[in-house]
C-alpha cells in the first residue's frame, strides 16, 4: 500500500481486530511521523498531546482516532473511550500517565451551540489535569469551528479533518490557527493543510463492545435531555405564575433560580434560553 507503513502493536486485546490479524495495521507515513514526534514532545519534554478530528458522522473520525490511539498507547482500550462530559472527566482522573483516551462524539451530544459551549467550559477545566498526567487525548467532533478559540487556535496540538471516508487532511499548530482564522465566518476547511493522506477502514477494538457502550450512552444521554425538559417546563411554570402573582420580581426569581435577569425575560416571552 504506497505511502503506508504497516505497525505492530505488542499486546493484542481479547476479542479485538488483533486477535484475528497478528499482522498489526497501516498508519499513513507522513501520519505516524507525527505521532511518532507527539511522543517524543510528551514523553520527554513533559507535555501533552491533544489532537482533534473533525468531519461529518460515518465519515471516520472513530476508526482513525482509534488506530492513532492505539499507536501512542499499546494499552488503548474501550475504557478510555467515552461518550460524555462526566466519562471524559473520569477517565482523565483515573488514567495511567502517558495514557491516551478518544472522547468519541457520535450520538448528537454537541450538536447545539448550547451544548457545545457548555462544553468547551468542561473542556478548560480538564486541561490543566490532562497536562499534569501527560496524556494523549483525541477528541472526535463534527465541526472545528463550534469550539472556544481557547481550544482550537492554542491548547490543542493539531486537527485532522476527515474529508470523506478513507481520506484526511491533516493540520499542524500553527497552520491550524491559520485555518480557524480564516475559515471561522463561513466554517471553511479551504485553508491548505500540512499534508493529505489515506487510512484504512481496520477497527482496531471490539465493534460489538463499541456499540454496546455508545448505545448505553445515548439512552442515558436521551433520558437526561428527557428530564431537562420536564425541568424547563416546571421552571417556566413557576417564573410565569411568580411574575403574574406578584410574588417576586426578576431580579429576586433569578437569584432563587441562579439564573440571569436575562433568561427570566427570555422565559417570559416565550422563547426560552
Amino acid at each position: 500500500m504506497d505511502g503506508m507503513v504497516k505497525v505492530y502493536p505488542k499486546e493484542f486485546p481479547k476479542g479485538s481486530f488483533f486477535s484475528q490479524d497478528k499482522d498489526g495495521y497501516y498508519l499513513d507515513g507522513y501520519l505516524k511521523a507525527n505521532l511518532d514526534a507527539l511522543k517524543i514532545n510528551v514523553v520527554k519534554k513533559n507535555y501533552d498531546g491533544f489532537i482533534l478530528f473533525v468531519g461529518r458522522e460515518g465519515f471516520g473520525k472513530t476508526t482513525l482516532s482509534f488506530q492513532c490511539a492505539k499507536y501512542v498507547d499499546e494499552k488503548f482500550n474501550l475504557d478510555h473511550v467515552v461518550f460524555n462530559a462526566a466519562q471524559f472527566l473520569e477517565a482523565v482522573k483515573t488514567a495511567d500517565r502517558y495514557s491516551a483516551i478518544v472522547f468519541d462524539e457520535t450520538m448528537g451530544y454537541l450538536s447545539s451551540r448550547g451544548a457545545m459551549s457548555k462544553f468547551n467550559k468542561v473542556l478548560i477545566k480538564i486541561m490543566s489535569e490532562m497536562r499534569s498526567k501527560n496524556l494523549f487525548v483525541f477528541l472526535n467532533i463534527p465541526n472545528f469551528f463550534m469550539m472556544d478559540w481557547y481550544v482550537a487556535q492554542h491548547r490543542t496540538t493539531g486537527m485532522i479533518y476527515i474529508r470523506k471516508r478513507g481520506r484526511f487532511a491533516s493540520y499542524d499548530y500553527p497552520t491550524k490557527k491559520k485555518l480557524y482564522m480564516a475559515g471561522k465566518k463561513y466554517h471553511s476547511y479551504a485553508t491548505p493543510p500540512n499534508f493529505i493522506g489515506r487510512f484504512t477502514a481496520s477497527f482496531i477494538l471490539d465493534q460489538e463492545k463499541y456499540e454496546k457502550k455508545k448505545q448505553e450512552a445515548i439512552n442515558e444521554w436521551a433520558e437526561d435531555k428527557k428530564f431537562e425538559s420536564i425541568w424547563k417546563k416546571q421552571r417556566d411554570t413557576l417564573v410565569n405564575r411568580c411574575i403574574e402573582g406578584n410574588f417576586m420580581n426578576r431580579k429576586e426569581l433569578a437569584e432563587v433560580l441562579n439564573i440571569s435577569v436575562m433568561q427570566i425575560g427570555n422565559i417570559l416571552q416565550d422563547k426560552g434560553d
